[in-house]
């Protein structure tokens, strides 16, 4: 397998940008009205909270943001350029992954409660024990 010269790499580059940029034309208008109607069920969420189907929608957006951006750095010609010009779109693309953890946060939070209700529960059952046992010894003399 011979390696490729520097005429076959700038070819092999070209036509890659060339599809890259015929990407980018075509989906441009489509991510487009996504990212509106995504600002507008961000904006009902923060107002009236979303229905469930409406959480759904959203998260499909945001999914297909993510696959969006996937493949255009996939086929980017220039990878580290490509995440240097759009560092604010990933960024902006992780956000909503770190709402995603603090669902993880609060699920925690439910577990370490119900561990302390255990807790509280295993206290009132031994300070019972101890309270019929007190009981038990007074009103029959050994």
């Amino acid at each position: 397998m011979k390696t490729p010269n520097l005429a076959e790499k700038q070819a092999i580059e070209q036509e890659q940008s060339e599809i890259f940029q015929q990407l980018e034309d075509w989906l441009e208008a489509p991510m487009l009205v996504l990212a509106f109607v995504w600002l507008a069920l961000f904006t009902i969420e923060l107002i009236w909270g979303l229905s469930p189907v409406l959480e759904v929608v959203s998260t499909t957006i945001w999914i297909i943001f993510i696959a969006d951006f996937l493949v255009k750095f996939a086929l980017a010609p220039r990878k580290i350029s490509y995440i240097k010009s759009h560092w604010i779109t990933a960024l902006s693309l992780l956000l909503p992954a770190l709402r995603t953890l603090r669902i993880v946060r609060v699920v925690r939070a439910f577990k370490t409660a119900r561990a302390v209700r255990s807790l509280q529960l295993l206290r009132v059952m031994t300070g019972t024990n101890r309270g019929m046992r007190a009981l038990a010894a007074s009103v029959i003399p050994i």
